[in-house]
């Protein structure tokens, strides 16, 4: 089992008191402490046109991580994958691949905000189709040879792709979603589904809560898993990977929802807008607003504690998934100072450290 550090976000709150490019920075030094104490990557995420600063340049991002670290994998999960033009995107990710000597990962999803989607000039409703031409053309570049592809969306033909990524087979492609139809073009194009914890796509935009983490990690293998041998792929040990929110603290789970909780309130009002709910529905998802019930449901929503709290839970994971499971653990949060965040890092160490080579 592997556990990464997430998601890298680029945000930059007024209650931290400090420029975006302090921000950035700071995040580009924990992406180094994650490496020091053991973590086996970092994952940046995409988003466009928010006053927060959410970066939707990921690729230089991961340049400048990649820059930093000398072991750690650099990771974007994900990139949305239909607003980006797929030679460019191959491009720029073989350029992250070269820089970091191999130790890029490329995640894939296809986005559901139509702001993004009208500010970089495509509709959602080319989205699947744009993502399937993009996976197809993404191989080719990163193959040996001109391109060679006429599809719907995208033509490319006689041009090839400098330079080439380190690995044999290009940079590893890992796709996130959570319908059927998403995991089934998982399976068809990507070496890895991503499968997000954090948020419950299919309840969230009715109900604004989660359910059972662990129940939908046993639907979501076993679903990936009769993909995978539908189209004749080994489904036996899956590479799965689980975004899962979070905070450790030394002093326990009390302290660490004391860090966290306006933070992780602050991405559920986010999401909430983001998935369409009414804005009074999440008007009081403040913690000075939210009663003592709605705390404990929140709280169990992300895992909190110290080490020897969390490593029974990360081993129930790992029962559910079997040995290819990677955890992108989310310690990092818009809004929570830098020393927090560096602790809790330093902590997650400790439970990778548990889990041995």
């Amino acid at each position: 089992m592997e556990i990464g550090l997430g998601v890298f976000s680029g945000e930059c709150l007024p209650s931290e008191g400090k420029t975006h490019t302090q921000v950035i920075a700071d995040s580009v030094e924990q992406a180094r402490l994650a490496e020091q104490v053991g973590l086996d990557a970092v994952w940046i995420t995409e988003h466009h046109f928010l006053d927060s600063g959410y970066v939707g340049s990921v690729l230089p991002y991961a340049a400048a991580m990649a820059a930093r670290t000398e072991r750690i994998t650099i990771g974007v999960s994900v990139a949305l994958g239909p607003l980006h033009d797929p030679v460019r995107l191959a491009e720029d990710a073989a350029f992250v691949d070269v820089l970091s000597g191999g130790r890029f990962a490329l995640g894939l999803g296809l986005g559901y905000r139509d702001v993004e989607y009208d500010g970089l000039g495509t509709t959602r409703k080319e989205r699947a189709g744009r993502m399937e031409e993009l996976c197809t053309l993404l191989r080719q570049a990163w193959g040996d040879g001109p391109l060679d592809f006429d599809g719907r969306h995208f033509r490319r033909k006689g041009m090839e792709v400098f330079p080439k990524p380190v690995r044999a087979g290009g940079v590893p492609l890992l796709m996130g979603g959570y319908a059927p139809p998403a995991l089934d073009r998982t399976a068809r194009h990507a070496d890895a589904f991503i499968m997000d914890g954090g948020t419950d796509s299919a309840v969230f935009g009715k109900q604004g809560h989660n359910r059972d983490l662990f129940d939908r990690v046993a639907a979501g293998v076993a679903t990936y898993r009769e993909a995978l041998a539908r189209h004749g792929r080994d489904s036996a040990r899956p590479n799965f990977y689980l975004t899962l929110g979070g905070f450790l603290s030394p002093d326990g789970a009390d302290a660490a929802w004391d860090q966290l909780a306006e933070a992780y309130m602050f991405t559920r009002r986010v999401y909430g807008d983001w998935y369409g709910l009414p804005a009074d529905a999440y008007a009081d998802w403040y913690p000075d607003r939210m009663s003592p019930e709605e705390h404990a449901r929140r709280r169990s929503e992300v895992w909190l504690g110290t080490p020897e709290d969390l490593v029974p839970q990360f081993e129930r994971l790992r029962a559910v998934v079997g040995d290819g499971l990677h955890v992108m653990f989310r310690c990092k949060y818009p809004g929570i100072p830098d020393a927090a965040t560096r602790r809790s890092i330093e902590l997650l160490g400790q439970v990778r450290a548990h889990f041995g080579a």
